[in-house]
């Protein structure tokens, strides 16, 4: 299940009255984004998975209209995997330019939804993990335990940018900035939480258009 933007409409519009709803939502899309971002509260298992000798690319396939932010861990083999930076990858090509090839022992991410693996796999392991997400800027909606758990938190972060927007009807410098101190209290307060029991989340979610 999955609750659609309309759904935080009552904790927004009373203190941006005029604010068209077009602009509620854009906004509530990017809170929610920047919320599950740095709260770190959408847990998400990466399942079991093979690689494929001479093959250093893999997607995770994680729900639509999402974005992999970030991996707590990713293990090969039951080994853990280092996380790197593309630059790493660069220096460990062979003198004759080939790449290296062997049992992967690093990660890097790209393209908010794929690894790449190095040394590149140079046979069949399975490598399985827990990661971050967060929603993407087109997402229609969030899952239901986020609006259920951090809906008002989410609401708070639409209100402090929209209250700030300059020559508005609705425009409210002190009800931004109270609504911004808010916004962040509530991510400190999610990201310190237990959240490996509640928020795991490993289905696919498909929002309506």
């Amino acid at each position: 299940m999955a609750t659609t933007w309309s759904s935080f409409y009552p904790y927004v519009q009373p203190y941006v009255p005029g604010c068209p709803e077009v602009v509620i939502e854009s906004h509530l899309q990017e809170a929610a984004n920047k919320f599950c971002e740095k709260s770190e509260v959408w847990r998400f298992v990466i399942e079991p998975d093979f690689t494929s000798k001479n093959t250093s690319d893999y997607a995770i396939d994680i729900p639509t209209n999402t974005v992999l932010e970030s991996i707590l861990y990713l293990h090969i083999n039951g080994l853990v995997l280092k996380p790197s930076s593309e630059r790493f990858y660069l220096d460990q090509y062979q003198e004759d330019g080939t790449d290296v090839t062997g049992r992967p022992i690093t990660y890097t991410m790209y393209d908010n939804a794929s690894i790449k693996l190095h040394p590149t796999p140079d046979g069949k392991y399975t490598f399985n993990g827990l990661a971050i997400l967060k929603p993407s800027l087109s997402a229609t909606g969030v899952e239901d335990f986020i609006f259920e758990s951090y809906g008002r938190a989410i609401a708070s972060g639409a209100i402090s940018q929209l209250a700030a927007i300059p020559n508005k009807e609705w425009t409210n410098p002190d009800l931004a900035m109270m609504h911004e101190v808010r916004f962040n209290k509530e991510i400190a307060a999610a990201k310190g939480r237990d959240t490996r029991r509640v928020n795991l989340r490993v289905s696919a979610v498909k929002f309506a258009d």
